[in-house]
């Protein structure tokens, strides 16, 4: 009887630890730990809300995507700082993702704005790591540009259809969300529609940043009600971040700087120039009036130059005292 007493104890003492309740898998934020960061991007949106950013800056206006990432870190960064007491937690970007569309079946004369944007893709893909997630769309033999389809076909009734992009973004984020996949989006994005899917997301314990447009943002991302929230952190502008975000032209991106010390004062300075070795290097100051021996070309330094005016103009003053003292005495 007491063997079978034993068994039956242990048994229910397994059972019950079986049956107790585990810990949720809901990522939530503990002192030194790691928080998992996942991006996505509307690439469609933000393509076609951009003259909004060059309203903004005032002239020509282009997105660095390579920044965005960099930008939002940053911002969660200092945002940890001011806010907890503890350590801030370190960030880890998992993923980023990019949805946007591809057109296909186009007019042949788009066939070079094509292959552009399938550069601009590979750039995403195989530069900066993004995960393209594209639709096709049908434009059925037509201009991509409806000025064009305006002026060349004379048919501005023909809208090309893009309808997946918001529900695959959404989707996507709900179901990485649910598996626990990371622990914070980075949500760039401003339609309406992604309000359900950023509830569900922040249900799920979830933390969400928004990255949007000013003025080509949903209203309740930007002042959103005690009742209805879709982000845990202050909403983050591209507009307030114009020249950090800013696509730098490519003659000052292929730029290389040389770094000299001038060999009068001893100043550093920087240059485009590449100097041949032992050549001397001079800053702005003490450039023109640099010593020019090699040709035999002296020339005087600034300095110089103003204390030889000075003992010129002081013996004239002299030369000109004396003499007018000369001639009073006689």
């Amino acid at each position: 009887m007491a063997a079978e007493q034993e068994r039956v104890e242990s048994h229910i003492q397994t059972e019950s630890a079986l049956y107790q309740p585990q810990p949720h898998r809901f990522s939530s934020f503990k002192p030194h730990g790691l928080l998992r960061c996942m991006t996505f991007i509307d690439g469609s949106w933000l393509y076609h809300n951009q003259d909004m950013l060059v309203k903004a800056y005032a002239g020509p206006y282009k997105i660095d995507f390579g920044k965005i990432n960099v930008v939002a870190l940053n911002r969660l960064r200092q945002h940890f700082v001011n806010t907890l007491e503890a350590e801030p937690p370190m960030l880890d970007l998992v993923r980023s993702y990019y949805y946007a569309s591809v057109p296909w079946n186009v007019h042949p004369d788009d066939e070079l704005k094509l292959e552009d944007q399938r550069k601009f893709y590979m750039l995403l893909s195989e530069t900066l790591g993004f995960e393209l997630i594209l639709h096709e769309i049908d434009f059925r033999g037509h201009y991509m540009a409806m000025q064009d389809r305006i002026v060349r076909e004379g048919d501005p009734n023909f809208l090309p259809k893009e309808r997946t992009i918001d529900m695959a973004l959404g989707i996507n984020m709900l179901y990485l969300a649910a598996i626990d996949a990371y622990d914070l989006a980075i949500a760039v994005l401003g339609d309406a529609d992604y309000q359900p899917a950023l509830d569900r997301v922040r249900q799920l314990g979830k933390r969400v940043m928004l990255f949007t447009i000013g003025g080509s943002a949903a209203y309740e991302y930007l002042y959103p009600k005690a009742t209805a929230r879709y982000s845990d952190f202050p909403v983050v502008r591209f507009q307030d971040h114009l020249e950090e975000l800013r696509l730098s032209p490519r003659v000052e991106r292929e730029k290389i700087m040389y770094s000299y010390t001038c060999a009068r004062c001893g100043k550093l300075l920087e240059s485009t120039y590449k100097a041949a070795p032992k050549q001397n290097m001079y800053c702005d100051e003490h450039r023109i009036w640099r010593d020019r021996a090699s040709n035999g070309n002296f020339a005087w330094s600034r300095e110089a130059v103003q204390d030889g005016q000075g003992e010129q103009s002081a013996m004239r003053e002299t030369s000109s005292t004396n003499a007018e003292g000369e001639w009073q005495a006689r």
